[in-house]
């Protein structure tokens, strides 16, 4: 009995053994002409060879990420609170960002934070021009952040034509008119 259990396992692996290889191993025969026919039709198209990726040394990569620009913000810790024109107060809290490659991004942040002080007054004094009649419509915040950016940006002689990147977006967290 044992014998039969043996020849038995064995034809049975044998003939899966056989079935595995038949059934993995890429087909050797191939028809040209079919294979032209197919290609005409387009039911087998060519590979293309994948493209290589370009190997960066480290230094490559390095330079690289300081020419990327980086986002970086500032907050204005302290509210900005002062009279409008028709004497109305208005109180904002204000944050700003830059767009620039790294280590140009921090001298700046840098530079805004030596400036607060002026750039506190220098926005103060905008806003104490300002009509508070203005602040009835809703437009009022995209437009009003957009002139404390030149302000800004015109205290630090940076303009639109200018190589030297500034302010690129206030935001406006918060403004209470009363």
């Amino acid at each position: 009995m044992p014998a039969v259990a043996t020849t038995v396992t064995a034809v049975v692996g044998g003939l899966f053994y056989m079935g595995s290889v038949a059934l993995t191993s890429p087909s050797t025969k191939s028809d040209p002409k079919l294979e032209e026919r197919l290609k005409a039709t387009g039911l087998i198209t060519e590979k293309e060879p994948e493209p290589v990726a370009e190997v960066l040394s480290e230094e490559e990569i390095l330079e690289k990420a300081r020419l990327v620009p980086v986002h970086r913000y500032y907050n204005f810790l302290a509210p900005f609170l002062t009279n409008l024109q028709t004497g109305q107060m208005i109180t904002l809290e204000l944050a700003i960002s830059t767009s620039q490659k790294p280590a140009d991004a921090d001298t700046f942040l840098e530079t805004i934070e030596g400036f607060k002080p002026v750039l506190r007054s220098e926005i103060l004094t905008y806003l104490s021009t300002v009509s508070g009649d203005r602040f009835e419509h809703p437009k009022v915040r995209r437009e009003l952040a957009e002139e404390i950016k030149n302000v800004i940006n015109s205290y630090l002689n940076i303009s639109d034509k200018s190589e030297k990147i500034g302010v690129s977006q206030v935001y406006i967290q918060k403004m209470v008119v009363s």
